[in-house]
């Protein structure tokens, strides 16, 4: 029996298997899940810093005011290497919050002025910190804060800027203070290298912000400031928060308007101290060129000009060589040249300038100069002194110096006042003088001279020996000691005589009656001399008997 092939036919099964339920059914759930996932992550956030510091990746949280709103999953050096890059996702309910106002720190331990703060990180370690802001503009990449802001960014208040040359004296954190009483914190300090100036912004908080307006005046306040300068000793006792830190200070000047209410941003100049202030209101003045031929040392820029004690500006500059060829040279020949201001505001209160310099003018030409004067003796420190002194005498030497000095001033572009030595600088000058000319005694001679003196006078010594040598021996002479016996009976005789002619003796009473005799004769003779005075023939005429005195009439 033979076997017949047959070939098996395949047939496509075209119904749907249940076994692939379950596949699909685990991919549709993963691709939910996944989706789900990303829907409760929320936004990507970047933060740039430049260190990194207790940051750790998976680890570091995102808080805002102590609930966790975000993790940090990673944490790269930028491809430049100059920062690092922290991306950490947030919850998608904080999404809305992350605007342009926004603000990230860093929480860790710190000690500062408020205290110490961050004692919790000690052990759960650091996180970061959200403030939220208001903006309406969502920002998704923030620069991490190097230190926690000191007011949110919507806080109620103003938030102003200060400007200053001066370096340094302020930090983030230093008070702002209104009379002595705390209304609101410098928050940031920065130096802007184009304009070389410091620049501040400080935060004053509601309701004081109402203080600030356009004629309020900021000036650094420090917790115990003195100077000792021309004018004296003057000491600043600040409030008990500026003796450790300092902080700022605000007011108005006396007599000044408040003016109107400022807007955020407003810059304001940051004074040194209140002082300086009151000297920068003077901003009209006109400026002098004067040369002084004596030692400047303790005169400084901001010493007082006075007139007769009356403060009437301010010394500019010293010394003045920025206009002025060779100042070496001109120091040595002209004098020492000092640049000074007469400020109108201190003389009246509505002086132009043009009237100012027509004053100054006739006062110079009536005799006014200016003079060193010491303003405080331990110090040492000088001020300008100006007086008048129309009698004043000009040598042709000072003439012809003068001269010079004017010529130099107007070719530097300044007006020149004429200046003279202070009372101490001529008396050092004669004392001087004097030295001078015992310097130039001729000492030499006067020893050689002396020398030759002592050399006489030791001859004439000898000399003197030998006399009175031989006047001892003259005297041990027996001839020469009956001497005193002969004087002796000289003198008595001499006694005996005087007393011949001694009161009570013969003759002393016949001479005495003489006298008198003579004296009787005298009065006798004293009406003829007086008739013979008035008429001088009475000796051959008769004279005229003398008239009866007549009484004179009484006055009408």
């Amino acid at each position: 029996m033979t076997q017949q092939q047959t070939s098996a036919q395949v047939r496509r099964i075209r119904q749907w298997s249940p076994i692939w339920v379950v596949p699909i059914a685990a991919v549709l759930i993963g691709l939910w899940m996944l989706y789900n996932h990303y829907q409760q992550q929320g936004a990507m956030l970047t933060l740039l810093t430049a260190n990194a510091e207790g940051i750790v990746a998976g680890k570091t949280q995102i808080k805002s005011r102590s609930v966790d709103v975000g993790q940090v999953i990673s944490v790269e050096l930028s491809d430049d290497l100059t920062q690092v890059i922290i991306k950490a996702r947030m919850k998608p309910a904080i999404t809305p919050l992350l605007n342009a106002d926004s603000q990230f720190w860093v929480v860790k331990p710190q000690i500062g002025r408020g205290g110490v703060t961050g004692l919790n990180t000690l052990l759960s370690g650091v996180y970061i910190e959200l403030q939220p802001g208001d903006s309406a503009q969502q920002q998704l990449e923030h620069a991490l804060l190097d230190a926690p802001p000191i007011a949110p960014a919507d806080a109620p208040g103003v938030r102003i800027m200060l400007s200053t040359a001066d370096s340094g004296g302020l930090a983030a954190g230093d008070p702002v203070l209104y009379r002595g009483y705390e209304v609101g914190t410098v928050e940031l300090s920065e130096f802007d290298l184009s304009t070389r100036r410091t620049q501040y912004q400080l935060y004053i908080r509601e309701p004081f912000d109402v203080l600030i307006s356009e004629n309020v005046r900021f000036w650094r306040s420090s917790g115990f400031s003195f100077d000792i300068s021309a004018e004296g000793l003057q000491v600043d006792v600040g409030s008990a928060t500026t003796l450790l830190s300092g902080g700022v200070s605000f007011d108005l000047m006396q007599g000044w308007p408040a003016g109107n209410a400022v807007k955020d941003g407003t810059e304001f100049q940051l004074f040194p101290n209140k002082q300086s202030i009151q000297e920068g209101l003077y901003s009209e003045f006109v400026e002098y060129l004067l040369f002084f031929d004596e030692s400047v040392r303790g005169l400084k820029a901001g010493a007082p000009v006075e007139y007769r004690g009356v403060r009437v500006g301010t010394v500019a500059s010293v010394p003045f060589f920025f206009a002025i060829d060779k100042p070496f040279e001109v120091s040595l020949q002209q004098g020492i040249p000092v640049l000074i201001r007469i400020e109108a505001g201190r003389l009246y209160e509505n002086l132009s300038l043009s009237q100012l310099r027509e004053e100054l003018k006739k006062a110079i030409n009536g005799g006014m100069h200016a003079a060193l004067k010491t303003g405080n003796l331990l110090t040492g420190a000088l001020y300008i002194d100006l007086d008048i002194n129309p009698d004043v005498v000009v040598d042709a030497e000072q003439q012809v110096l003068q001269q010079q000095q004017l010529a130099l001033s107007q070719s530097a572009g300044y007006p020149m006042l004429p200046t003279e030595r202070s009372g101490l600088s001529n008396i050092e000058q004669k004392v001087l003088m004097a030295l001078d000319k015992i310097n130039n005694l001729p000492v030499e001679q006067l020893l050689v001279q002396s020398e030759k003196t002592l050399q006489s006078t030791d001859a004439l010594m000898r000399n003197a020996e030998r006399m009175v040598a031989q006047l001892e021996a003259l005297v041990a002479n027996p001839q020469v000691q009956q001497l005193p016996a002969q004087l002796q009976q000289s003198l008595l005789e001499l006694q005996r005589m005087l007393a011949g002619v001694s009161p009570g003796s013969a003759a002393y009473d016949k001479l005495n009656g003489n006298l008198q005799t003579l004296d009787q004769v005298l009065r006798e003779l004293q009406p003829v001399l007086q008739t013979l005075n008035q008429q001088s023939n009475a000796l051959i005429f008769a004279a005229d008997a003398p008239t009866d005195p007549q009484p004179k009439r009484a006055k009408q």
